[in-house]
């Protein structure tokens, strides 16, 4: 690079109030960058100063690093307030708990289906028309369901609804 005389010099060496008028911040950001290239003596190369704030301020918003603690501090309060406002109006909802909600709907049907055939077996073993068969499987089916449907409605709050009937499984 030429040798420009006094104006090198000048640029080399700048402070806090000087780089911040450069970069169109305050002298305060400028102390709060803590990364921001400094000479041994605490002032600023202006070249150096300027190419560092330029690839700082160029981040797309969706990559934007958070270069201060307060910008962390308020972006973490803010997500934190987002978060308990999406859980109030039911937006949000705990995965553990939805887990073992989904764990117990899926343990009842489990329980209706593998049922079924000690239930409906000594009712039908006698019958030979098809669709006879057929309407009693049938109903009993929907009957299931509806026991179902009535018990996931009464999930939700602090206890889960069951019904068992007196028959084994198996």
């Amino acid at each position: 690079m030429a040798n420009r005389g006094a104006a090198d010099v000048e640029l080399t060496r700048l402070n806090q109030q000087q780089i911040a008028y450069i970069c169109g911040v305050t002298s305060r950001s400028i102390r709060d960058w803590a990364d921001a290239p400094r000479n041994s003596d605490g002032t600023y190369n202006a070249q150096e100063f300027v190419a560092w704030f330029v690839r700082r301020t160029s981040v797309t918003e969706g990559d934007r690093e958070y270069n201060n603690q307060r910008e962390r501090l308020a972006a973490a309060q803010a997500e934190k307030v987002e978060t308990e406002n999406k859980v109030r109006r039911g937006e949000l909802v705990d995965a553990k708990a939805m887990v073992d909600l989904w764990k117990d709907i899926c343990l009842s049907v489990r329980a209706k289906l593998i049922s079924m055939p000690s239930k409906l077996g000594p009712q039908l073993v006698n019958i030979s028309e098809p669709a006879v068969i057929a309407s009693r499987i049938r109903t009993e089916v929907y009957t299931a369901l509806d026991e179902l449907a009535d018990e996931s409605a009464s999930i939700g709050g602090d206890e889960v609804a069951t019904e068992t009937d007196d028959l084994g499984m198996g």
